[in-house]
């Protein structure tokens, strides 16, 4: 039987309200949990600033010395992300592992992981956040090797506290996610040939974002073969797009994304560019909320995080989840809606809601399609909405909705045009 790794947790309460420590350190907890770590103690220390040699108090490491004896702790987490010094200086005195909060993010990504972009990304993550610890993790990772605690991720191998060698795996990672995203480019350039709008689930990690994706793809989309989705902290790594479109209404595609979580590791954002780029480019961002365990501080940093990727003007919806549990909504100032992936509650105005922000420009065109005309009606049929389709002898008569900028290839096959509402 494989032993349980046990974790004493220490989070800083510095200059933060500690209502929001505290919600860290909890968060943190289930990080561990992610990774079968067993949280046996936690610790809040309040301090007006951070000590550069341990970052917690001198006192406080010895009290929590005594708390690794007397409680038979493998290792101490930081909520932070620690330097190579106070790692260093941290495992001289307590004598045990000493982790922080961006290592187990790194390796909770590594373990679900599946397709090659995301391995590469979080090995290039994982990179990065060693390079600069290589002297101070020492100790940390050749125990990590022998020890019961053997996830992927930094550490895995003694090579790699090479400096040279690691510089070398960046470049070469670096070189081969730059080709993944000059093909996600080409094929986002596609979707936007194509005219179709990209609407960008987005949210903290596990708000519902995948449950939402697999109704409406099964109601509403041609591809109707479900993603991953689970109880637990990233489940989604990799982005999935696929076509919507509910009958007289106009398709778009609906990009699910990785989820976010407090204090991201730079690297990792870094590292997943090309990923977190599927969210910048969208028409339109569904901010998924947690309405079983709502939270300010999530809603907060998912708007922080949007506006660090440039989306501050990216028209959102806030929606908030899990509607037929029955809970009190949220108070909040932000206008939102609730709806049940579940049972479908809600999901219709959702969707006009959608209807109505892509296309509020939109009109219902006739047009007369010539038969000689080419493709045209093929494109129409392919990329917009067709509410009606007659052949008759002089040609195609159809009715389509279409938006300002769709209109150059259609203009002299108008006949009449009306407001879509």
């Amino acid at each position: 039987m494989q032993k349980i790794d046990r974790a004493i947790l220490v989070a800083l309460n510095h200059q933060t309200p500690y209502d929001v420590t505290k919600a860290s350190i909890d968060e943190l907890e289930e990080l561990a949990k992610a990774l079968e770590i067993k949280t046996v103690d936690k610790v809040i220390q309040t301090l007006s600033s951070i000590d550069p040699r341990y970052y917690i108090g001198s006192g406080k490491v010895q009290e929590i010395k005594g708390m690794v004896d007397v409680l038979n702790a493998d290792m101490v987490i930081f909520d932070d992300t620690l330097s190579s010094s106070q790692i260093r200086n941290l495992e001289e005195i307590l004598q045990v592992q000493i982790l922080d909060r961006s290592f187990l993010i790194l390796q909770i990504f590594a373990l679900r992981a599946q397709t090659r972009q995301a391995i590469l990304e979080v090995s290039l993550a994982q990179k990065l956040y060693l390079l600069p610890r290589l002297v101070g993790m020492g100790k940390s990772l050749s125990r990590q090797g022998g020890g019961s605690f053997n996830a992927k991720g930094p550490g895995e191998t003694k090579l790699e506290l090479d400096r040279r060698k690691l510089n070398d795996e960046i470049i070469q990672l670096t070189k081969e996610l730059e080709v993944i995203k000059k093909e996600r480019m080409i094929s986002r350039q596609k979707r936007v040939k194509n005219n179709i709008p990209i609407v960008a689930l987005v949210g903290y990690t596990n708000a519902g974002k995948s449950s939402l994706m697999n109704y409406l793809a099964s109601h509403y989309g041609k591809d109707k073969t479900d993603v991953f989705e689970k109880d637990m902290l990233f489940a989604t790594l990799d982005t999935k797009s696929k076509r919507i479109q509910k009958d007289n209404h106009q398709a778009f595609i609906l990009t699910d994304t990785v989820g976010f979580i407090s204090k991201l590791p730079p690297e990792l954002v870094k590292s997943f560019e090309s990923t977190l780029s599927d969210i910048t480019s969208a028409d339109l961002i569904l901010h998924m909320v947690d309405g079983k365990q709502f939270s300010l501080l999530q809603l907060s940093l998912t708007k922080q995080v949007l506006e660090g990727l440039g989306c501050k003007d990216t028209p959102r919806i806030l929606v908030v989840t899990k509607k037929d549990l029955g809970l009190p909504a949220p108070m909040i100032q932000d206008d939102y809606i609730q709806i049940s992936s579940k049972t479908g509650e809600g999901i219709d105005d959702l969707y006009r809601m959608i209807d109505s922000m892509l296309y509020k420009d939109a009109r219902i065109y006739k047009l007369l399609l010539p038969f000689d005309s080419g493709n045209l009606y093929q494109i129409l049929k392919s990329n917009h909405t067709v509410l009606e389709t007659s052949y008759q002898s002089e040609g195609i008569y159809t009715r389509v909705v279409l938006n300002p900028k769709d209109l150059h290839l259609f203009e002299k096959y108008i006949l009449t045009s009306k407001n879509v509402n």
